[in-house]
């Protein structure tokens, strides 16, 4: 058994803890694989033992397939950790916490308090570290159009 203990102040602060540590952890290629391989391993252990004492009249073990119309149908449940491998290789790795708060800090100091406090509730976060990992490179883009509207003559706030 594994416990880890993620404590804050706010159940928000804790949540934040726990996707920094998270990121972290995905953005080490060395943890990254590992969990992987232990992920991988655990699903073949879990196949194994369905394979081995059957409970329902479907199964991953090979054997004889209804016949289709000359076309190949894979299997019911692929592997989900390879879609992951594959996307953590080809998409960028979304921006950290701590990528966000740096840059949002120097916003606020460049365009007002009040211009990052807007475009936080559009992404309905209370701080820069509630934003949800889905939107930081959302975020962060909003910041660089505040920047090239300044750059532009006019300061949208």
């Amino acid at each position: 058994m594994v416990k880890i203990e993620i404590t804050g102040d706010t159940p928000l602060e804790a949540l934040a803890s726990l996707t920094a540590f998270g990121l972290h952890c995905v953005s080490n290629p060395d943890v990254y694989a590992t969990a992987n391989h232990i992920l991988e391993a655990e699903k073949n252990a879990q196949k194994a033992e369905v394979a081995a004492t059957p409970t329902s009249g479907k199964t991953d073990a090979p054997g004889p397939a209804p016949a289709t119309s000359g076309q190949t149908v894979p299997p019911s449940d692929p592997s989900p950790t390879t879609p992951p491998a594959v996307s953590a290789e080809d998409a960028p790795t979304p921006p950290t916490v701590a990528q966000v708060r740096e840059r949002g800090i120097e916003a606020s100091r460049k365009h007002g308090k009040e211009a990052i406090v807007a475009i936080l509730k559009q992404f309905g976060a209370s701080g820069m570290s509630a934003i949800a990992e889905k939107d930081r490179a959302a975020f962060l883009a909003k910041l660089d159009e505040l920047d090239a509207g300044e750059k532009a003559g006019g300061e949208d706030a």
